[in-house]
């Protein structure tokens, strides 16, 4: 079952238009409530994750209620749908349920399931009202939702799309990126604490201001260049102060044993890094460094290095970049020369990964420091840890491509 994705009702509120000093004017939180629905069944159950605490048992009594519940569903909206059930679990407060829905193309109108955690699976729970569509007929599309544009009268269809994606096939990175959104929206939509007026308001805030909304007209003009209403903004602020709760909980109180076990990975070393496009070359180039590296100053080094790339660059044999890396993406290059490099150092060449060579030539270490910077660093860090062990036991479907390149991305992805 696949979520429909609409833009939802608008309310008639409008941003205030005096924006305090250090904040952008307010938008009023109003009564949305967040998504419920990101997961289709089968993508994974409420709670599967292991994020969720333990469930109220399924019993007779939840499912009367919940029946009743989706009877009272009958030609609402998700936005509404989404709305009423925070009441149901208000009456049963320890009991985990998510609400996911179907948008059937043939009628417009909307079929939901209920789903609740229980020993050994999910119950999924649904009414069909007599006037519904057929089982039959039940995810069927007209015609014309297969097209994606039309040139010069001629219909591009929606499979012609997808065969042109073979970047995702080349590109592991994608594919993860793609579970990673999923896994991540799973979570959210299995939280039930929704937030409060406060904490949305404040969230709205940080969304505005980080994209230099700092008035209530350029926020109206921003929403409308994107066919945002107030509720579906509100919404999508919600999602993010979600996530950002997420990853709140899965870093809490980790960055300190983190530090403590890797902070010289964090070192930041200030480099010159040269690539030559023939192994022969970056040989030439590392040799010489080493010859002057032994009673040369860093400055020194660093001179005779970006020397070196201007000639390489004017002869159209290498280029060169001065940086600041962190200690363990210098490894991930040269392995362990880059572990104990101090200033001075010369290390390489190595293969870059895009058929060239690389030599690096350290002029500077700034060790690591627990500050603003580095924290975030490291709750990245962890969070990507957390997300790649959910990928190992997320069961993942795909419906394009062929066997040969899934079984890549799979093993890809629980790498």
């Amino acid at each position: 079952m696949t979520p429909e994705t609409a833009t939802p009702l608008e309310t008639a509120t409008s941003p205030d238009t005096t924006p305090r000093p250090d904040a952008p004017a307010p938008v009023p939180a109003g009564t949305v409530a967040p998504p419920e629905t990101v997961t289709p069944p089968g993508a994974g159950a409420p709670g599967a994750s292991g994020a969720s605490g333990a469930s109220e048992a399924v019993t007779s009594g939840l499912l009367g209620d919940a029946l009743r519940w989706l009877r009272g569903l009958d030609g609402l909206g998700p936005e509404e749908a989404r709305g009423r059930l925070g009441r149901l679990r208000t009456r049963h407060p320890g009991a985990d349920m998510r609400l996911v829905w179907q948008r059937e193309a043939a009628t417009g109108d909307y079929h939901y399931d209920l789903l609740l955690p229980s020993t050994g699976g999910t119950v999924s729970l649904a009414f069909a009202p007599d006037r519904a569509i057929p089982w039959p007929l039940r995810g069927s599309q007209r015609s014309g939702e297969q097209v994606v544009l039309r040139v010069n009268g001629v219909d591009v269809q929606i499979e012609q799309v997808v065969s042109l994606l073979d970047v995702l096939w080349e590109d592991a990175g994608l594919a993860v990126r793609l579970v990673n959104g999923c896994l991540v929206e799973q979570e959210v939509a299995a939280s039930s604490a929704d937030l409060a007026d406060e904490e949305l308001q404040a969230a709205m805030d940080a969304f505005r201001r980080a994209r230099g909304l700092l008035t209530a007209r350029a926020t109206e003009e921003w929403m409308a260049e994107r066919g945002l209403g107030q509720a579906r903004l509100e919404e999508i602020v919600t999602v993010e102060a979600k996530v950002a709760r997420l990853r709140r909980r899965v870093t809490g109180g980790r960055v300190e044993d983190f530090f403590a076990e890797h902070g010289a990975g964090l070192d930041v070393l200030r480099v010159v890094r040269l690539r030559y496009g023939v192994r022969a070359d970056a040989d030439v180039a590392a040799a010489r460094l080493r010859e002057r590296s032994g009673g040369a100053t860093a400055e020194e080094l660093g001179a005779l290095a970006t020397a070196l790339a201007t000639e390489a660059a004017l002869a159209g044999l290498g280029t060169c970049r001065i940086e600041g890396n962190p200690r363990e993406d210098l490894a991930a290059l040269h392995g362990a020369d880059a572990d104990g490099a101090r200033a001075g150092a010369v290390l390489g060449p190595h293969p870059t990964g895009d058929g060239g060579f690389g030599v690096t030539v350290v002029l500077a270490v700034e060790p690591a420091a627990l500050n603003p910077p580095t924290r975030k660093i490291i709750e990245r860090r962890i969070f990507g840890d957390w997300l790649r062990e959910q990928r190992r036991h997320a069961h993942v479907q795909w419906f394009w491509g062929s066997t040969a390149r899934t079984d890549a991305l799979d093993a890809a992805l629980k790498a």
